[in-house]
């Protein structure tokens, strides 16, 4: 057996084998711990419209509706209002954010899903292209826009959700969209 030398350089005759990994820890002076800390976070709903991406907050998406939900067009509504839907005895616009966020309007008939968003006494459906996930997200990871932003974008864009060092993510304030739209913006 040979001898192994410690850091204060006195003879250990253990072989290093024989050792636990506490012992190992303990003899290179790695005695921290992890602690396990709760962080607020917040539900996101991730959503296509142009092949961007896009959340709304969890919290004012009440429910997520199916392509196949008709939708009735009404005259002389403006061009961002799809038209309404009959959903449970109540009757709810359905609403496009393309002309909001300044993004090209789809050809032809939407067949995405609708999201039902609730906000500020509000109810309407946004029609999304594609509906990508729910998913939590640490609060800490929600950075403010930036001044970079497209100024078509920047009124409604809350928080900016850096995804990786390619891919980045705009949450929309649904007031801020509920808001222009009353306004007639959209």
């Amino acid at each position: 057996m040979s001898a192994e030398y410690s850091r204060d350089g006195e003879a250990d005759e253990r072989p290093i084998a024989t050792q636990t990994l506490e012992e190992a820890l303990a003899l290179n002076g790695d005695t921290e711990t992890v602690v396990d800390v709760d962080e607020p976070t917040q539900q996101l709903v991730l959503f296509r419209l142009n092949n961007q991406q896009f959340a709304l907050p969890g919290s004012a998406v009440s429910e997520i509706l199916s392509s196949d939900q008709p939708v009735y067009y009404v005259p002389g509504l403006p061009t961002s209002t799809e038209g309404v839907l009959h959903l449970r005895g109540k009757i709810e616009s359905v609403i496009s954010l393309h002309q909001l966020l300044g993004l090209p309007t789809p050809e032809g008939t939407s067949k995405g899903m609708i999201l039902l968003v609730r906000t500020a006494g509000i109810t309407s459906g946004v029609r999304i292209e594609q509906l990508d996930d729910v998913c939590e997200v640490a609060q800490s990871m929600l950075q403010a826009p930036p001044e970079t932003l497209p100024g078509t974008l920047r009124p409604y864009v809350s928080a900016l959700w850096q995804i990786d060092e390619r891919q980045a993510l705009a949450l929309l304030d649904p007031e801020a969209l509920f808001d222009a739209y009353q306004q007639g913006l959209g």
